[in-house]
């Protein structure tokens, strides 16, 4: 097992607890934080992975089915500003990729321009490797039926961020969730299963949140599926101290268990009024013309220049920000996604596509640069126009990488939805 301070496991009752910690780079996800939740996630699945943290007197080595978990709780200590996690820790990746860490073999990769190959032994591979792989177990745990997971978004929810949570059973939300995949604007793409669980999206929506980086908030999220539960944040304490304490009733089955988690949160859940509050709802119809079924960035650009509207004019001044190659790559990669329909394959496509994208010359450094280095926010990308991006420079970014694919743990369900 490796261990980080950044992620605090427990059990509370018959509930497994997993905590981020590391409210000080809003919980992003580093490569030692993927690596103890890729240990610590399958010991959640069987009867009793760790000491119990709660007053019952059940003993630890207790495989019986009172004593088995009944759902994992994930969610986050937020420090002095609300938030779940901001994504992955990209300047890390950037200066790893730059050969300004002090890693021997990622300034070794930088001399000899190995990064982006999916070499091993390089944090710009092996993160993105090992993070994939996690998503993959959330998913496998959710599409096979085990044990339930609940992601409590109560704050900010970004990128990798998204991909903690979305692939699991229960998402709950808050007045304080905003949620985002604001990876175009960094010169990347939505990944962590984003090519798998956008395109599932009812109409436009899907393609919108990828292309824009859309911020959205509860009523959003709920009127579009992403969250399963709305629970103000006010009453989250006494949610999860409720589903502990039922959790150690042994008055039902197993089936009846699971039921119960969902029966504990409906208790909770508030419902939001989305068509007087859901930016996504007020403008679905032009999200949809726009959006929806586009083969080429070029042409939900001529929709939107078309319509004229307040939205369409907001939304052209937001694309024409964004990485052209990246918006290019990320349509592509929705389309793509959509055909496959398969977490795994998607993402095995997500791990190319990063690859390519973190190859010397790539929008992500002067993204990065932008953002989070010297924090100008006026990038140079490089191509500067959407005309400049041909369709051979997106059909390098799904090459295959030979020996170096990502490699995920087969299943006989990935086909089946997850949301």
């Amino acid at each position: 097992m490796r261990f980080t301070p950044k992620v605090l496991p427990s059990r509370s009752g018959n509930i497994g607890m997993l905590q981020l910690n590391n409210p000080a780079a809003l919980n992003s996800l580093d490569i030692d934080m993927v690596r103890f939740l890729n240990d610590i996630l399958p010991t959640f699945t069987s009867p009793s992975p760790l000491p119990s943290t709660s007053t019952s007197t059940t003993p630890e080595s207790d495989t019986s089915p009172a004593s088995a978990i009944r759902a994992t709780i994930l969610s986050a200590n937020q420090g002095t500003r609300k938030c779940f996690c901001a994504g992955g820790d990209m300047k890390r990746i950037y200066l790893a990729a730059m050969g300004l860490s002090n890693q021997a073999p990622d300034i070794q990769a930088f001399k000899a321009k190995q990064h982006g190959y999916g070499f091993p032994g390089l944090e710009t591979s092996d993160f993105f490797r090992e993070e994939y792989q996690m998503n993959h177990k959330i998913a496998l745990q959710h599409i096979e039926n085990k044990i339930p997971q609940i992601s409590i978004w109560d704050g900010i929810v970004m990128g990798g961020g998204v991909g903690l949570g979305i692939h699991g059973k229960y998402r709950i939300v808050t007045q304080h969730t905003m949620f985002a995949f604001p990876e175009t604007n960094i010169g990347f793409f939505p990944d962590v299963g984003a090519t798998h669980i956008l395109p599932k999206l009812n109409g436009g929506i899907g393609n919108y949140i990828a292309l824009t980086g859309a911020r959205l908030y509860a009523d959003d999220l709920m009127y579009a599926g992403l969250a399963t539960h709305h629970v103000p944040s006010e009453n989250l304490e006494g949610m999860v101290q409720r589903i502990v304490e039922e959790s150690t009733k042994d008055d039902c089955g197993e089936e009846g268990k699971a039921d119960s988690v969902e029966g504990l949160l409906m208790v909770y859940h508030e419902e939001l009024d989305a068509r007087e509050t859901s930016f996504l709802e007020k403008n679905r119809e032009q999200i949809d013309e726009a959006f929806e079924n586009k083969e080429s960035v070029e042409e939900i650009m001529k929709v939107l220049e078309e319509s004229k509207t307040e939205f369409a004019m907001n939304t052209l001044e937001i694309l024409r920000k964004m990485s052209p190659t990246s918006l290019k790559v990320t349509l592509e990669s929705m389309i793509r996604g959509k055909r496959l329909n398969d977490i795994g394959k998607c993402l095995k496509m997500e791990y190319r596509i990063g690859q390519v994208t973190l190859r010397t010359g790539s929008d992500f450094y002067e993204g990065i640069r932008a953002a989070l280095v010297d924090k100008d926010r006026n990038p140079k990308w490089n191509p500067a126009t959407l005309e400049g991006v041909t369709e051979a420079m997106v059909a390098a970014s799904f090459e295959e990488l030979g020996e170096n694919e990502l490699i995920l743990e087969e299943s006989d369900c990935l086909k089946s939805s997850n949301l």
